[in-house]
């Protein structure tokens, strides 16, 4: 497996305060451990595929993931110290994720094979549809089907594309002979647009399929990703900017309980002057403050508005989006979100934190506590590691889809997040 390629920044960068822990030796030390389990893998007694190849090949892949770790603390300190500018930052940030990204794959994919073997041997319990106890569906999403997403049918994302402009009214009320007709309204903007270039966007990645959201949100209620309560009707520009976390989606009223107005926000400042040419506005920054048109009692879930808000917040605090100081000051003054509710399950926030976000837990819970939910039963943490992974590679491969849109290419795909 072959590593990342880094430059060595042990002589450029002036002293670290003394309160950091010594990096250039820390990763020493991960070198020779990673050289010797190399020695142990090339040697041609080991049995390719028994347990203890599988098990060194896990050991392998957790050091590589700890030495990306060293460089991604070492590049975040020389951004905050004005040594690396911003822009460079968050693409080799985002170069070191897709490595990440990358190596939890081929770490499941062993963890499976090693899991395979345990059930076997009689070590664990065998998992199928019919065993019992807790998140079965979960592990067996883990455990038991391939890591990529599963593409629903085109007829289904018809349907809930037709079934999500129902629910909003959404349809422009325009006479057979008007050129308006069959427009659609964009609920941010307001504006009615030509229906190819309006989409019912997921606010939650449906990548993630219901086993995992179940998860994530609690019994009963990741069913709903599929849903209308986790769509809304967005012009393609601002659904672009919503997945790209550029813009969050707030309560307007901080008393209202439950919550029916919304407004938007704009997170990241380097696109505040993104032109968008549109009636009502003409940049991105004119959205700031805007609040949602709704023509029905429909309203998205709270639920997963709120986790749209945490995961843009962890991702523009990992990318230094400018202006991510501001946005972060909104969990720890404002509180923009004020209505308590269980949203989220805490473990599964704690492991987003340090998956998307690289945040400590003791300051992610203090700000979240009262969003989330507790339960005696959890996953494993390595299963919540990963269940965190897919969210942040569902996040980045939105992203990566808006890019190739942009540039052209696979226009005629459909997409799993949107219909």
């Amino acid at each position: 497996m072959e590593s990342l390629q880094v430059p060595d920044r042990s002589t450029s960068l002036p002293d670290r305060p003394t309160s950091l822990p010594d990096r250039n030796e820390r990763r020493l030390k991960l070198q020779a451990s990673r050289q010797d389990l190399k020695r142990k893998l090339s040697d041609n007694a080991l049995e390719r595929g028994s347990k203890r190849c599988i098990q060194l090949q896990i050991d392998d892949i957790e050091l590589e993931r700890e030495e990306l770790a060293l460089d991604r603390d070492e590049m975040s300190w020389e951004a905050e110290h004005k040594m690396m500018d911003n822009k460079k930052y968050r693409t080799a940030r985002r170069t070191i994720n897709g490595r990440i990204v990358s190596l939890g794959d081929d770490l499941w994919q062993l963890k499976r094979e090693l899991r395979v073997i345990n059930e076997m041997d009689g070590k664990v319990a065998i998992l199928t549809p019919d065993s019992e106890g807790a998140f079965v569906s979960a592990l067996l999403r883990l455990y038991k089907d391939p890591t990529s997403s599963r593409k629903r049918s085109s007829a289904m994302q018809s349907e809930m594309r037709r079934s999500t402009i129902k629910a909003y009214n959404a349809t422009h009320p325009a006479t057979d002979d008007s050129p308006e007709k069959g427009w659609l309204q964009c609920q941010v903007t307001g504006e009615f647009f030509p229906d190819n270039t309006v989409k019912a966007a997921h606010i939650v990645p449906a990548s993630l399929g219901t086993e995992l959201a179940t998860y994530i949100f609690g019994e009963e209620k990741g069913t709903r990703i599929f849903s209308v309560d986790n769509c809304l009707i967005l012009h393609t520009d601002i659904e672009r900017a919503f997945d790209n976390g550029n813009i969050v989606i707030l309560p307007v009223d901080l008393t209202k309980t439950p919550i029916r107005r919304w407004r938007v926000a704009l997170v990241n400042d380097s696109c505040r002057n993104q032109g968008l040419y549109m009636k009502s506005v003409n940049i991105l920054g004119d959205l700031d403050g805007k609040e949602l048109v709704f023509q029905t009692q429909q309203r998205p879930a709270a639920r997963f508005l709120y986790y749209h808000f945490v995961v843009t917040l962890l991702r523009c605090r990992q990318y230094k989006q400018p202006g991510w100081e501001r946005v972060w000051a909104m969990l720890k003054t404002n509180r923009p979100w004020p209505t308590p509710g269980p949203y989220l399950r805490r473990s599964m926030l704690m492991a987003l934190a340090q998956a998307v976000g690289n945040v400590d837990e003791a300051e992610m819970e203090k700000l979240v506590e009262s969003n989330t939910f507790c339960d005696e039963k959890c996953l494993a943490k390595d299963e919540e590691e990963e269940v965190a992974r897919r969210v942040g590679e569902s996040h980045e491969e939105l992203v990566k889809a808006h890019e190739k849109r942009a540039l052209g290419l696979d226009e005629d795909d459909e997409e799993e997040d949107e219909a």
